[in-house]
């Protein structure tokens, strides 16, 4: 580019051309044509895209507080269920009379396990094969130890077969030999056979001997002395008055008592004597 200037160079030194990078004031850059490499999708000023992260706000910081938390709580609960300090190291056994605490803890097989994981349930269904218990409960007591509560069965009376007298408690469950309690009812059976520890007799005729020991008393104003069990016969009651009756199947036993009160009675004022009656056909007695 060659610039003119207004004045006249001074004499005997040479015109100089200056060359100039820029454009000089006034004049327009020229046009600049950049090729691109992409698509018309980049942004201007460049090749490259920049990355923009979004920063964390407060939802990013309380999911990793929570997740930290659960971690912590779950590391806290696997320590707590593999630590020995958990471990069942006691079993108290209360309620037993008869049967040794030994006994109930082998049987519940719960020594060593985990408190968190320890199957009472299974462990009640076992002692219950127990023919001796009635009912039983089991408490955690924080951290290593396990109550048993058991309920013994209790004699209620006399169970005689094939010259044997058996002891049984109210469902009619052999307990033993052991003879109950003076005055203990007493049931006497036509089965053969011997019985065991454990086994049910009748609980008909357990039933029916329950029910007339209670009522008979007050509605004919003697008392049972023996209650039997006869083979296609049924029930047969002796009193202390020497009378028997013979009632048949355990139903209706309040019903058929008051046939035998109201006959008994009867008999009474007419004078008639006897020593047995039939009541296994409701209104309709047999007078022996």
């Amino acid at each position: 580019m060659i610039i003119r200037r207004k004045r006249r160079p001074q004499q005997g030194l040479p015109r100089m051309i200056v060359r100039r990078g820029r454009p000089t004031v006034g004049e327009k850059a020229p046009r600049m044509i950049v090729r691109r490499s992409g698509g018309g999708g980049q942004p201007p000023g460049g090749g490259r895209r920049l990355l923009r992260f979004p920063r964390p706000g407060r939802r990013w910081f309380l999911g990793l507080a929570f997740a930290g938390v659960m971690a912590t709580l779950g590391g806290a609960l696997y320590w707590a269920w593999a630590s020995p300090f958990f471990r069942i190291n006691n079993i108290e056994v209360a309620g037993n009379e008869r049967i040794g605490a030994d006994v109930i803890v082998t049987s519940t097989g719960l020594l060593g396990e985990s408190m968190f994981t320890a199957d009472l349930a299974t462990a009640q269904k076992v002692l219950y094969q127990q023919p001796l218990i009635h009912s039983v409960h089991i408490e955690r007591h924080w951290p290593a130890k396990l109550r048993v509560v058991i309920e013994e069965r209790k004699a209620w009376g006399i169970w005689e077969q094939s010259g044997v007298r058996y002891t049984i408690d109210r469902d009619g469950v052999v307990l033993g030999t052991v003879a109950p309690a003076a005055g203990s009812p007493v049931i006497r059976s036509s089965a053969p056979g011997s019985l065991r520890q454990g086994e049910r007799v009748d609980y008909q005729a357990v039933d029916a001997a329950a029910e007339i020991y209670e009522r008979l008393p007050r509605q004919l104003g003697t008392t049972v002395t023996e209650v039997a069990h006869l083979a296609g016969k049924g029930v047969l009651v002796t009193t202390a008055a020497g009378e028997t009756a013979l009632l048949g199947d355990s139903s209706s036993i309040a019903y058929k008592l008051a046939v035998w009160a109201a006959l008994r009675r009867e008999a009474e004022l007419q004078g008639i004597n006897y020593t047995s009656v039939d009541l296994r056909y409701g209104n309709r007695p047999v007078l022996q």
